[in-house]
C-alpha cells in the first residue's frame, strides 16, 4: 500500500468536505438574512424579535456546517502529516 497515494486520495475527499461545509455556512447565513428581512417586514414581530427568531433558526445549520468544514480541515492536516512521514 502506497501511503502517499492514499494521503492524496484523503486530501481530495477532505477538500470536498471543506467546500461542502463552507457552502453550507454561506447558505445558512444568506437564508437567515432573507428570513430576518421577511420577518422584520411583518406586523407580528418587531426588528429585534425577528432577529432573535432568525438567529435561533440558523444556529443549528451553521453549527453542523462548521463541524463538517472542521472535519475536512482535520483530514487535510492528517493527510499532510501521513504523507510527509511516509517511508519510500
Amino acid at each position: 500500500m502506497d501511503i502517499r497515494s492514499e494521503a492524496r486520495r484523503l486530501t481530495n475527499l477532505a477538500t470536498v468536505l471543506v467546500w461542502i461545509g463552507w457552502i453550507g455556512v454561506a447558505y445558512a447565513l444568506i437564508s437567515g438574512i432573507f428570513w430576518w428581512i421577511d420577518l422584520a417586514n411583518s406586523r407580528a414581530f418587531n426588528l429585534v424579535q425577528a432577529l432573535g427568531l432568525s438567529l435561533s433558526a440558523i444556529g443549528g445549520p451553521i453549527f453542523l456546517a462548521l463541524i463538517v468544514a472542521a472535519v475536512g480541515h482535520f483530514m487535510r492536516l492528517f493527510a499532510m502529516y501521513a504523507g510527509s512521514h511516509a517511508t519510500t
